[in-house]
């Protein structure tokens, strides 16, 4: 252990001495920030707009649409189906609802099964909260007609008298309806991440797709951080430090892992700062999740396991240097660290399992989405550590066989 340390000191050591790195180290967590927060990144959406169509057209349909549009947080746009469609299609809303026509029927039956359609665009992550809004209106009506229906039924079985002034039916309706005011029978409550508190808010807020995208750039510097100062390897191949350090039984591996843990604090730094600095200055929660910290650090631990085996696999620093930006960009936009916001199918979805980005985004969007189970992301986490060894494993096997060579 203490070997390992020493090696880990001196890597540092030779790393932090190059200038025109530690310009770089620092200079790029400030560039990635501001380039975020230009682009609005961190920017709430205090409004979510919905598009609701109403094919039914009737007093109940009405109404709810008039409650739901009395939300906080919601813009409904009152719209018909195509136009609901199309705004959809194109991002202009969060979700879309179409009351079909038959909708008031099915409520007098208490049948409310496929009464309202729901369309998402593939970026939203608010939709289940937006359908749980309406569905409250639509149960609400539901329960006031089935509670009025039962009465009635339970009028006639026993040869009760109804009151003389008013229908019975409307009596026991709005007795119902009152019930869920001044405060409804369930209610919402909703929370958001600041720093390492939990705060209620009074509104509901569109989660930040650009969130998302800013995790998918931080994914793919540290690829290319890695790769490009993975060729220690590659310079104590060529000036002969590996083939002294094989005449001394045990310190190969030693010193192998010495120079991966630094690796991979500076790596973990990086992302510390970046998280930091968005925090402190536009008041975001880049990484917000303790187990987005778990994740962030499987995938470190994979990268620097990809990038031991792309020095191991090339033959000089200058191919390294050239290549590492390359793979990086495009295990990027296989793993869909450049729009992480949309949703992977098919053939897409089977290439980006096949990188760590691909992986780590897929964890992220459940944590960012609360729409998880810690079985889903310990999986992912373990998929990742064990991408990472079994490319440490084999890039330490070509190491020792070249070493001998």
């Amino acid at each position: 252990m203490y070997a390992i340390l020493q090696v880990l000191k001196l890597r540092l050591q030779l790393i932090l001495k190059d200038r025109m790195f530690l310009l770089l180290l620092l200079l790029f967590p400030f560039v990635f920030v501001f380039i975020l927060n230009a682009t609005q990144s961190f920017q709430k959406q205090p409004i979510i707009p919905v598009a609701v169509a109403d094919e039914d057209r009737s007093d109940y349909s009405k109404l709810v649409i008039d409650r739901f549009a009395t939300k906080e947080g919601i813009r409904v746009l009152r719209v018909g189906r195509d136009e609901a469609y199309r705004l959809t299609e194109n991002y202009k809303v969060e979700a879309a609802f179409v009351i079909k026509e038959g909708f008031k029927d099915a409520i007098m039956n208490e049948d409310t099964d496929k009464t309202v359609e729901m369309l998402k665009n593939p970026g939203s992550l608010s939709y289940g909260i937006l359908g749980e809004m309406l569905g409250s209106e639509v149960m609400r009506l539901s329960a006031n007609t089935g509670a009025a229906n039962k009465t009635e039924q339970l009028y006639q079985l026993y040869g009760l008298t109804p009151p003389m002034s008013g229908s019975l039916w409307e009596r026991v309706w709005n007795y119902a309806d009152s019930q869920w005011e001044p405060k409804p029978l369930m209610t919402i409550d909703y929370k958001e991440m600041s720093g390492n508190d939990v705060q209620a808010v009074n509104r509901v807020t569109n989660v930040s797709n650009a969130a998302l995208t800013g995790i998918g750039m931080l994914l793919v510097f540290v690829l290319l951080f890695v790769t490009l100062h993975s060729r220690w390897l590659l310079e104590e191949r060529d000036n002969g430090t590996l083939k002294r350090i094989m005449s001394a039984p045990g310190i190969l591996w030693r010193f192998y892992v010495g120079n991966i843990a630094a690796l991979g604090l500076l790596s973990l730094f990086l992302i510390s700062v970046c998280a930091v600095l968005a925090r402190v200055l536009f008041g975001a929660s880049l990484v917000f999740h303790p187990l987005q910290y778990v994740l962030l650090g499987a995938y470190t631990y994979a990268v620097i396991g990809l990038g031991m085996f792309f020095s191991a696999i090339f033959k000089t620093s200058r191919q390294l240097e050239t290549g590492a930006p390359l793979l990086a960009l495009l295990t990027g936009f296989v793993g869909g660290c450049f729009w992480p916001f949309l949703p992977l199918t098919g053939l897409s979805e089977t290439l980006a399992l096949c990188t760590p980005q691909g992986w780590t985004l897929a964890g992220m969007k459940l944590l960012i989405s609360n729409d998880y189970e810690s079985m889903d992301v310990l999986r992912i986490v373990l998929i990742l550590a064990g991408f990472g060894t079994v490319l440490f494993a084999y890039s330490f096997y070509r190491i020792r066989r070249q070493a001998v060579s």
